[in-house]
This record gives structure tokens, sequence and C-alpha cells, in this order.
């Protein structure tokens, strides 16, 4: 699953996806999911993939209804997806998630949410790829912590510790790396964007997997946060 296959976006808004798709052989799925018409948009090429089903839930009390819970901010959604290569007949079943900032409390539900989708959509862990902006981040203003301190808080957080104890691995393997830049060059604070398998994922780590700081001639910076980037392929 490298970068000219698929793109994830977990605030694309409607301008941002006509333009991905006027490049190249692109389509997208996922639902808008506030006033806003935000997208946990999952990006595909069409000519090699064919969309077997799709879905958007939220995390709340009731995932197929649109709503906020848990003192979040916002409404948080996930799109899933369950792709078919048109050549090999692989399968690739993805979920593309945004939790709440600044809410913890509804971090930490949103977890047990999405497992309990994997489950009821009878999607074994080891055959899925979870990915998105977890926004484990304690709720102080940037800048009152000290960056030592945000990346173990952030190491620490509920929503990466539950990831892990239901048997999902960070394909990104390097170390720490802040992905938010706030449009700076530089990232400040934790890791909070991820692309997850489990440790026995027919899905595999084959290639190069990075936080990407690229930014134009001019300084401008695609997102606020650095793209992550893992080259996964599928192994049975």
């Amino acid at each position: 699953m490298s970068s000219n296959h698929f793109l994830f976006g977990f605030f694309f808004l409607s301008n941002q996806s006509t333009y991905i798709r006027s490049s190249q052989c692109w389509s997208f799925v996922g639902e808008s999911f506030d006033q806003w018409q935000t997208i946990n948009a999952i990006f595909y090429r069409h000519d090699l993939f064919s969309l077997l089903l799709t879905k958007t839930f939220w995390f709340n009390e009731h995932p197929s209804q649109i709503g906020r819970a848990w003192d979040a901010k916002s409404s948080r959604a996930c799109t899933r997806a369950h792709f078919e290569h048109k050549i090999t007949h692989h399968p690739y079943i993805i979920y593309n998630l945004h939790i709440d900032f600044p809410s913890q409390n509804a971090r930490h539900h949103s977890i047990p949410v999405l497992l309990s989708q994997i489950q009821q959509n009878n999607d074994h862990i080891d055959k899925v790829i979870v990915l998105g902006d977890f926004n484990n981040w304690p709720e102080e203003v940037e800048g009152e912590t000290p960056p030592d301190e945000l990346t173990l808080l952030g190491q620490q957080a509920s929503e990466i510790q539950q990831m892990k104890q239901a048997g999902f691995v960070d394909t990104y393997q390097h170390g720490e790396a802040s992905t938010f830049n706030g449009f700076r060059s530089a990232g400040y604070g934790p890791k909070i964007d991820f692309i997850w398998i489990s440790s026995n994922s027919v899905y595999r780590v084959a290639g190069e997997t990075k936080v990407d700081d690229y930014h134009d001639e001019q300084g401008f910076f695609p997102s606020d946060h650095f793209p992550v980037y893992s080259d996964l392929t599928y192994t049975l």
C-alpha cells in the first residue's frame, strides 16, 4: 500500500478533494460529519482497486448516528472501506478516523467504539489497517508543557495504550516524531498521527515508513500536520 495507491485525510474539504481527483485516477469514500462538510476521506486508485463496501460511523453511544459524546468538542467519525486489488484480488480493509481534541474523556471512549465496529463488521484485526489523527495530546495550551514531557504523555495516553492492548502495532518504528507542525518547519508535541497494523498482520511494512516534513519554496505546508507514510504489502 504505497502512497501512489491510497491517500488518507482527516479533514479534507470539498476543494481539496476536487484537486486530488483531478490530478490522477482517484476516487474517494467517506461521509461528511459536521457543518463544515469535512470528511475522513480515503482516496484510492480506481484503476487498481475495486471498492466492495464502505460505511461511516461516529464516536458516540449510537455510532450509526451523527453526534458528539463524552464532552467532545465536535462530532467525530471514522470511515471504513473494503477494497480488492483488481489484479491480485488481495483485500485491503481500512479504517480512517479522527478522534476528539481537547477531550481526553472522548478519546478514551472512542477506541472501544472502534474495536466494537471492527468486531461487528467481522474484520479480524490481522486483516485491517487503522489510521488517523488520535489527538493523544494533553489538554494544555501549546507551549505550556515541555516538549519531552509532552512526548511522554502522548505515549502514555489511554487511546494509544488501548490500541496496543488490542494487538495493534504502529508501523512507524523510528522513535518519536512530532506530526503536528502548526504550519511551521519544526514539529511540536507527541506523534499524534498513526498507521496501525496488528502484530500478526497480513500486511507487512515492505519499504519506507516516515513522517514527511515537506513544504514548498515559499514555506507553505499542505497541512498543519506532517503526512505519515508507510509502504505496506499484502503477504498471503
